[in-house]
């Protein structure tokens, strides 16, 4: 997908997300292939692992606390949806 368009489908599907962070979400996705009609769960999959590395404290929990990372992950699963709701 261009650029330029992933750009629009994040700002659509996430209207209220702040640009520094859309502008990662489109970053890390740009380049990559998207399967046809599944751009949407692409986008938001990509949005959760940006609140989730960027915005909780996942990294943390896994590295230095010593939790695995899919218990990091639980532990963080709440405040991950409920930012991706604030964006939406």
């Amino acid at each position: 997908m261009e650029r330029n368009a992933l750009t629009l489908l994040v700002q659509r599907l996430l209207p209220r997300c702040p640009g520094l962070y859309r502008e990662e979400v489109v970053r890390r996705l740009a380049g990559r292939p998207l399967a046809p009609r599944q751009e949407n769960d692409a986008v938001l999959e990509m949005a959760r692992a940006v609140i989730r590395h960027q915005l909780t404290d996942y990294d943390d929990l896994w590295s230095r606390h010593g939790l695995a990372p899919e218990e990091a992950k639980l532990a963080v699963a709440g405040e991950i949806e409920d930012r991706l709701a604030d964006w939406r």
